[in-house]
């Protein structure tokens, strides 16, 4: 019985030509050079982290530590301001994200209705939207003139929707089956109802995938920081390392040291390990919306 399925199994393989191998071979082998491309920047990165600040300063760090240490790493937590940049950038991110989520979907459902009165005018305006924009100094003053200046808002209502990711939300919409919402609305649910019910549940790739594209720009998010953020206690994490890369001997020498770690940091090895860290939550969350982004997006922009 087994052998008669693996005999099956056999027949219903498809054999591949000979050039068709050839392009998987060489597609295989420029993957993997891209990785490697890829991935020694990040490996030297760590490694420059956790070495030594003499093994750093005399250029002998490239792949692997040298002189293995974490010193570095509990100085940037102890004695900078680092958590507490690191706090405030996953509240404008969270927050962010939420709301960006919230205004993108609630427009992008009543756009991927054909009835919807005023449809063309309102896709043309977003195009033009996506093209041009008010300018730093009229958004300044405007920002300005709401009391906005030193509160988050002012950097999470400018980027509150993305034309680009509510418009790949939309397509996606549209191309979702049209007889279950028309079924919900025999059952006598309304649009909202339709919705929170239906929509988005069939929705999961492609919310994962801009939730993700939302995350990463208020995560990376620094000139909007520079402009409306002046007190040092509400920083994010950009702006932490930005100033720690602009004036890294003197945060250096401000770090609080034992006798036991001379040597073992340089400024070096604390920008290391402050990009080190900083990136570590993003990456976490990576993973758990990777297998949404290439069907989230692909399917969102195949109607146009």
């Amino acid at each position: 019985m087994i052998q008669s399925g693996r005999m099956q199994k056999n027949k219903n393989k498809i054999k591949m030509e000979t050039s068709e191998k050839v392009v998987c071979v060489i597609s295989e082998v420029v993957a993997a050079l891209l990785l490697v491309i890829a991935l020694l920047p990040v490996m030297n990165l760590v490694s420059t982290a956790v070495s030594r600040g003499s093994a750093q300063v005399a250029g002998r760090v490239y792949i692997w530590p040298v002189g293995f240490q974490i010193e570095g790493i509990r100085m940037i937590l102890t004695g900078t301001s680092f958590l507490p940049s690191m706090l405030n950038s996953i509240l404008v991110t969270v927050c962010g994200t939420t709301v960006s989520m919230v205004v993108s979907v609630l427009f992008a459902y009543p756009m991927s209705k054909v009835k919807l009165k005023g449809r063309r005018f309102f896709t043309l305006l977003c195009i033009v939207c996506m093209v041009f924009s008010g300018g730093i100094i009229p958004t300044y003053m405007v920002i300005k003139s709401l009391g906005l200046i030193n509160n988050y808002l002012a950097i999470i209502l400018p980027s509150a929707m993305s034309v680009f990711n509510m418009l790949i939300i939309k397509n996606y919409f549209e191309g979702l089956p049209e007889e279950v919402m028309e079924s919900a609305e025999i059952d006598g649910a309304g649009d909202l109802r339709t919705l929170l019910s239906i929509v988005i549940p069939m929705s999961t790739p492609v919310l994962a995938t801009i939730c993700l594209l939302y995350a990463i720009h208020y995560w990376n998010d620094y000139f909007n920081v520079i402009l409306y953020i002046t007190k040092s206690n509400m920083q994010t994490l950009q702006v932490f390392i930005r100033n720690l890369i602009a004036d890294t001997a003197s945060v250096t020498e401000q770090l609080e040291r034992t006798p036991e770690s001379i040597g073992l940091v340089s400024s070096g090895v604390v920008v290391a390990g402050v990009t080190t860290l900083g990136v570590i939550p993003i990456v976490l969350v990576y993973p758990f919306v990777q297998r949404f982004m290439v069907k989230g997006i692909t399917v969102g922009s195949v109607k146009g």
